[in-house]
């Protein structure tokens, strides 16, 4: 905690923060899991299935992150992801969506999911207020999302029990 990494939904709690790290650049990203109390301590596969509001919050930690990395790195995560079994066909809907903005260090992204609506994204950079990017409707998406770090082959193991809680 500590880092701003507050999420958007009331009434969610953080159920862990980990690190994306990659060599040679160190840690990539911070990304912080918040979910209803009750998800708290559940597995990884429960939390991606669940169609409940939650959120991922990650915190840019490099300034060797460009956009077009971000945008590669994703797009990676989401192939893993539908190796997994978490196909969707919205990845490019979603990856356009950073299409017009820069990245920096201490960048925030903040991907909240709500049944009702989908996956809402939003970004605060340094220099400007919380923008909100586009929403991705859909459970399906959300899942093939989060598998991306919460999944049975998630991009990093440790990223992985760290947002989970279990460092």
């Amino acid at each position: 905690a500590g880092y701003g990494q507050e999420a958007s939904h009331d009434g969610l709690v953080q159920a862990g923060t980990g690190k994306r790290t990659k060599f040679p650049i160190g840690t990539v990203y911070l990304a912080t899991l918040h979910v209803p109390q009750d998800l708290k301590g559940k597995d990884g596969k429960e939390i991606v299935d669940a169609d409940v509001p939650m959120s991922v919050v990650l915190q840019v930690d490099t300034r060797m992150l460009t956009r077009e990395r971000f945008v590669d790195a994703i797009r990676e995560g989401f192939q893993k992801a539908k190796n997994s079994g978490f196909a969707t066909d919205k990845v490019e809907t979603f990856l356009n969506f950073f299409s017009k903005v820069e990245i920096h260090k201490g960048d925030i992204v903040y991907l909240d999911y709500s049944p009702a609506t989908g996956l809402a994204v939003a970004m605060k950079t340094s220099d400007k207020e919380k923008q909100e990017l586009g929403t991705v409707a859909g459970l399906p998406f959300k899942k093939a999302l989060y598998a991306i770090w919460l999944g049975p082959d998630p991009v990093q193991e440790g990223l992985k029990k760290g947002m989970l809680g279990q460092k």
